[in-house]
């Protein structure tokens, strides 16, 4: 059985056992989150399939995750130019993103597809984030930084002693 969600402005085609990764989402690695805008189920048996399609929703379904992931992607590099105009901007992004693993989807009419717990620490056992923590932010050496550094050497030295 698998559904199609929405989350983020986005649609994801998810199972049980699936690993994926949506926009940020509040909450700890660990906590469990709750999908109900289910947009499509399908349920596939032998020669035949059943499909719940939703108008534009489907009613009752709902779809179970837990986090595994939290951070920032990749850095994309924004530049515009204006040739001959001696006009160049550069500008960086890092999105933060939520990593999920699918443990639980139910139709609304009764039926449903958990993952198992042996299967659940085998997949999670595999897996590994490529997502980076926020850190700290870059502070341009300005009036005072020496200060600080100073500070921050003198709190290092007390903290060793």
């Amino acid at each position: 059985m698998y559904a199609v969600i929405e989350t983020g402005g986005k649609q994801y085609r998810v199972q049980p056992g699936d690993i994926f990764q949506v926009e940020k989402l509040d909450g700890d690695i660990g906590a469990a989150v709750t999908f109900n805008n289910i947009l499509l189920l399908s349920k596939a048996s032998g020669d035949s399939a059943q499909i719940w399609l939703g108008k534009p929703l489907v009613n009752g379904a709902v779809v179970k995750a837990e986090i595994v992931g939290q951070g920032r992607g990749e850095k994309l590099t924004l530049v515009k130019m204006k040739r001959r105009k001696q006009y160049r901007r550069t500008q960086g992004h890092r999105q933060f993103y939520t990593q999920l693993i699918v443990t639980d989807v139910d139709n609304g009419a009764g039926e449903r597809l958990v993952i198992s717990a042996d299967d659940k620490k085998a997949r999670l056992s595999k897996f590994q984030s490529h997502l980076k923590p926020k850190g700290q932010g870059y502070t341009a050496p300005t009036l005072g930084s020496r200060k600080r550094l100073a500070a921050a050497k003198r709190t290092e030295k007390a903290a060793a002693k």
